[in-house]
Order: C-alpha cells, then structure tokens, then sequence
C-alpha cells in the first residue's frame, strides 16, 4: 500500500475502538455483486475489517455500497445488502420519492451510507457555493450554501433515527458516500462526534469541497485520523469550488477575452477561500500510479490542463459543455472499478 499515490497525515489510533480488528460476527464481503457493475468480473475479493484505520478492503466495500444506495430501486437496493448479510437496514427517506441513503446493522459495526446527487433540485444545490456559516448547524466555520441547506433538510430524517439506534446498540460506526453523499457523510460524522458519539471511519469518493479554514481545522480535530478520501486525478467535482491558492489559473478556464473579468473571477474564488481538504487521500488514475510529485499541487495541475482544453470556446454553454466532458471520471461505477483495477495491478 505504501508505494501507491496517496497522503496520510493522520495514522494514529484514538483510546475508543483503538486499532479495532474485527474478529466476530458476519463478515461483510465483496461477493455477491448483485448491483450493475461494469467491472463485475475484474474485482477482487474484499472482506471489511473493523477498524480505525484505512484498509484498502473497506474502501473498496464502501465505495460499492456508495454506489449502490445511488441505484433508483428499492427491491435492487434491498437484494444487495441482503446478499451481503446487512440486517435491519432503515430507509433513511424513500426510494424514488426523496431517498437519501441507509442505515444498516452487521453483528460488529453499524454503516450509514449517504447516496450522491441524483435530481436536478440538488444539482443546483450542489452549485450554490457562495459561503454561509455553518454555525446554525453545529460546525464551525463557513461553507458551500446548498450543502448547508442539503444538511439541514437531512436531519429529521437522519438524526433520529440514527441517534435511536447508538444509544439502543452502541457499536463502531462508519459513514460513507460518494459525490454530495460523501460531504453528508463528513458533516454528519463530525457532527455526531460534537456530540459525543464516536465514529470508527468516514470514507468518501468523488467529495466535492465543504467549506472554508476553520471548518477543515474542525474537520482534522474531530475525525481527521479517521476520514479517508478517494478522488481521480481527472474528475473536477473534488476540485470545486477551487481553492483560494489556485484562483488565479482557475480564472483562466473561462476564455473571456475582457480582462477586467477574469479579475472579478479570481477576487471572488480569494474572498470565498474554500479549503483544500488535509488528511488521507488515494489518488485514483486509468493504467497508472499519478506522479507521487503532483500529489501536491494536484489542483495547479487539473485547471491548468482545462485552460488548454478550453481553447477556442467562446460562451458560457461551451466552458459547461468542455468541463462536463470531464465528469466522466466523476461516477459511482467509475471509482469502483477503478479502485478494483488498482487494487489488482499494484497488488494492494
């Protein structure tokens, strides 16, 4: 695993659930894969270990079960968290009328898994990234506007239930999701620590930016020794909203001729002052390990190669049409799939 492209900053184990090793119950396996997957044939085995560690297993598990809580039917849903021996999994909303993930029972462990943005109402939430404070909602700091409100219109749905469980069968924790789901995985992980309910493990995918400094210095003093992150090299949505320190090479991707601007673009993307995550991150990369070198200035690197891809586009509708060319990195089965290729060719 060391010879992989990837950061961690944060290693240790904490006193509660120091080193967790998973030892009883039903063990949560790769197989069977019941879900539509195009590389269903190519993936390892995998089987979860209860732990306050990253272990490459459990990425891989939680990122399947990110993809397939984002599935639009309920009975696929059920069949496949059934096949994998979860008990008890409580519907957190309803599938095709307002479904926002899961929660579901091992014998040893408790999973909420979070789905991605799946409607146009929360794409456009997804893109209102003016900054509000995150201080009515327990967080500190300032963030992304619609994932305060997407946070907010979660919590009768997911906190109760949530907090009836750990109190009724208190047990390791993990929260997990992809794209949108992964920033609620991370606010409510973090919010349940403020709380005081530990959390084993968050593992997010395709995680879009949340907030600005202090909410990310929250972020590494609740859960940041136990948030794992996955992100493609080519995928933009854990690029956005571009942080302060690249405004200026992000400014350059909208070809307007004017200046004056351009200007405007970067002062803005300064006065927002989104953070770029610290802590654990696998880069993901098609046939091959990203340069250990750009692991660092990975943001420098991606709107620099869009400036040169944008050449020639002269409206609005064709920087979207250019830059959504790259999200096709960005879906659940892509980072499945991917991570499954990697885990095989480095033998991870």
């Amino acid at each position: 695993m060391t010879s992989f492209a990837r950061r961690a900053v944060f290693r240790s184990c904490m006193v509660f659930y120091a080193c967790l090793s998973s030892v009883s119950g039903r063990a949560w396996t790769i197989e069977p894969v019941l879900v539509p997957l195009d590389c269903a044939s190519q993936v390892p085995s995998a089987s979860f270990r209860v732990s306050t560690e990253f272990q490459t297993d459990n990425a891989l598990l939680t990122t399947l079960a990110s993809y397939v809580v984002e599935k639009r039917s309920r009975e696929l849903i059920e069949a496949q968290f059934k096949a994998w021996q979860f008990r008890d999994v409580l519907y957190l909303g309803k599938p095709r009328e307002g479904f926002y993930g899961l929660v579901a029972e091992m014998d040893d462990f408790r999973l909420v898994a979070f789905r991605g943005t799946s409607s146009y109402e929360e794409a456009i939430k997804d893109s209102l990234f003016n900054q509000v404070s995150y201080g009515p909602i327990g967080l500190a700091g300032a963030g992304h506007f619609g994932m305060r409100r997407h946070f907010e219109k979660l919590q009768g749905v997911v906190m109760e239930p949530l907090l009836q469980r750990i109190e009724r069968d208190p047990k390791p924790l993990y929260l997990v999701g992809h794209s949108l789901g992964g920033a609620m995985a991370l606010m409510y992980g973090m919010r349940l620590k403020i709380m005081g309910h530990e959390v084993a493990g968050i593992y997010t995918s395709g995680q879009p930016r949340v907030g600005n400094e202090e909410f990310y210095a929250q972020v590494k003093e609740l859960v940041g020794d136990r948030y794992y992150r996955l992100e493609h090299v080519n995928d933009i949505t854990p690029r956005v909203p571009p942080s302060r320190d690249v405004a200026a090479t992000f400014a350059r991707v909208i070809p307007w001729d004017v200046a004056p601007l351009q200007a405007q673009l970067e002062g803005l993307v300064k006065k927002l002052n989104y953070h770029r995550p610290d802590g654990f991150l696998m880069l993901l990369n098609d046939n091959q390990l990203p340069p250990e070198e750009s692991t660092g200035n990975l943001d420098e690197i991606f709107w620099t190669s869009l400036d040169g891809a944008l050449q020639g586009a002269r409206s609005i509708k064709d920087v979207s049409i250019k830059i959504s060319e790259r999200l096709v990195e960005h879906p659940g089965m892509r980072y499945v799939c991917n991570l499954a290729e990697a885990m095989q060719r480095f033998a991870l």
